[in-house]
Formats: C-alpha cells, sequence, structure tokens
C-alpha cells in the first residue's frame, strides 16, 4: 500500500547549456571526419601526387588543410625536355639571336658586294660630270645606299619566315610527343564523389526522451489519482452502511472515538455537541448512541 500513496517524482528539465554543447561538439566531429573522407590522397599512372596534411590551426582552434601536388619523375622529365625545346625553337626560330646570326651571314657574303657597287655607281656619276658635292652626286648615292638595305631587311624578313615555317615543320612532327609530356605534367586524378556526413541531433533526442519521461509521469499520476479515488469511494460506502438501532459503521465508530463509551453504550458529551452543532451538523436522536 506505501507505494499507491507515493507521488510520481517529476522528469528534470532539459539542461540546455549541456546540450548545446555536446551539439557542438558533435557537429565538429562530424565536419572533421567529413573533411577528411573528401580529401583522399592521389597517384595517378604517371606518378604524379595529390596529398593533403593538416598545416596547423587557426585562431579558433579549427584545424588548416594544405594539398601537395608533385610531378611524377616522367612528368618531370618530360617538363625538363619540353622546357629545352621550347628554347631551342625560340632561338632558332625567332628572336634577336636568330635574327642577328641571319643577318651576318648575309653581311658577311653581300658587304663585298655592296661596297662594289657602291664604288661603281660613284665612279659612273663622275664619269657623267657629276660633282661629288652636288645635290644630284649625294640623291643618286642614296638610292644605291636605300637599295641595298632594303635588298638586306628582305633577306631578314624571308629567313625569319622560312625559319618559321622549318620548326612549324619540326613541331608538327614532334606534336605527338609533345601531346604526351605535357599529359605527363597534367595530373590526371579522379574526380572522388563527395561523402557527406549526417549529424546526430541531440537536441531532438533529448527533447524526445523528455516528452517519453513527462508521459510515464502523467500516466503515472492519473492511475494514482484513480486509485486515490476509487478508495475513497471504497471508504464512504463501508462508512455508511448501516449497523442497526438507526445507527451506521461509521457513526458508531465515530462515537467509539469521540464519545469512548466502552460496553456501557456511551454517548456524545455536552462539549462534543455544541461543536458538532457549531459545525452544523445534524443530530437525530441515537445516531451516535445517547446523548449525555
Amino acid at each position: 500500500m506505501g507505494s499507491l500513496f507515493r507521488t510520481p517524482k517529476a522528469p528534470a528539465p532539459i539542461n540546455v547549456a549541456a546540450v548545446g554543447q555536446q551539439q557542438a561538439a558533435e557537429n565538429t566531429r562530424s565536419a572533421q571526419q567529413q573533411a577528411a573522407y573528401n580529401r583522399p590522397n592521389q597517384t595517378d599512372a604517371f606518378g604524379n601526387t595529390v596529398n593533403w596534411s593538416q598545416s596547423g590551426t587557426d585562431a579558433n582552434g579549427n584545424p588548416v588543410f594544405q594539398v601537395n601536388q608533385q610531378l611524377g619523375a616522367t612528368g618531370q622529365r618530360m617538363a625538363g625536355g619540353l622546357g629545352g625545346l621550347a628554347d631551342r625553337y625560340f632561338d632558332q626560330a625567332g628572336g634577336s639571336s636568330g635574327i642577328d646570326r641571319a643577318l651576318g651571314m648575309y653581311d658577311q657574303t653581300m658587304d663585298p658586294r655592296n661596297e662594289r657597287m657602291r664604288a661603281a655607281a660613284e665612279s659612273r656619276l663622275r664619269n657623267q660630270g657629276f660633282d661629288p658635292s652636288s645635290e644630284a652626286f649625294r640623291t643618286q648615292m642614296s638610292d644605291v645606299a636605300l637599295q641595298q638595305n632594303e635588298a638586306r631587311n628582305n633577306f631578314a624578313t624571308g629567313a625569319w619566315g622560312q625559319a618559321i615555317n622549318e620548326r612549324g615543320q619540326q613541331m608538327r612532327e614532334l606534336s605527338p610527343g609533345v601531346q604526351f609530356g605535357m599529359g605527363t605534367t597534367s595530373p590526371q586524378m579522379v574526380n572522388a564523389p563527395g561523402v557527406n556526413v549526417g549529424t546526430v541531433d541531440y537536441g531532438q533526442l533529448n527533447n524526445m526522451a523528455y516528452q517519453q519521461q513527462a508521459n510515464v509521469y502523467n500516466q503515472q499520476m492519473q492511475q494514482r489519482n484513480a486509485m486515490l479515488g476509487g478508495l475513497s469511494g471504497i471508504g464512504g460506502s463501508i462508512l455508511s452502511a448501516p449497523v442497526g438501532g438507526g445507527a451506521s459503521v461509521g457513526g458508531s465508530l465515530f462515537t467509539r472515538l469521540l464519545g469512548g463509551g466502552g460496553g456501557g453504550g456511551g454517548g456524545l458529551s455536552p462539549g462534543m455537541i455544541q461543536a458538532m452543532q457549531a459545525q452544523g451538523i445534524p443530530l437525530q436522536p441515537g445516531q451516535y448512541g445517547p446523548m449525555q
């Protein structure tokens, strides 16, 4: 019977601060795990690598990552070869050094001839009676110099174009190898599918647990109240049951408790009668035994 009268204990309220800290820790764990899953180290067919590593933490303590990308042995060899090929291409086909070499060969061949042409033109003008100090003489000699310079420029332009064509042909022949080399210097990594790591909703879990405890508490309170109400009704029915002589069980007990009568049939004392009348309790003759 002791358990019927023990009041059920209500569930403790949710500790919002503790649940918030628990949820924050869970969110951090989930974020770090998701970052680790989505940063795989890779190595392609040519030995090129991509590696992730944690380089430290930021001002808030969050991890800071860095990615390291490195060419394999094949890529490094091809990168050096392509660089050297480009240097030779532009050195031979273009740039000041290529033009200087072409013009150097031209001058070496044409300078003696041009000098003879200038001497012949000067001799011809003198024979024709032109004064070397005259404007007409200077104009004629200037035209000769312009023609020789134009010829030199045309040679340089032609040499440049010819070199470009020759280098272009060589590059076309080398194109398959160049493409392969460029492929080895461009890491071909797998586009790995992303991984989404879910988090545990501690707020919802704590709220569900609290609701379950509250439901159990409410059910226990309802059962307790129902039992107490039933016992009260049963007790009232027993106390009002008649025992003969116009008295009831409750009245007889009341008389014995307050009137104190043993075997001699005691009744209510005058003071008790006054008190009951003051409370508005109706008194019937013989209901609580003889009145004194």
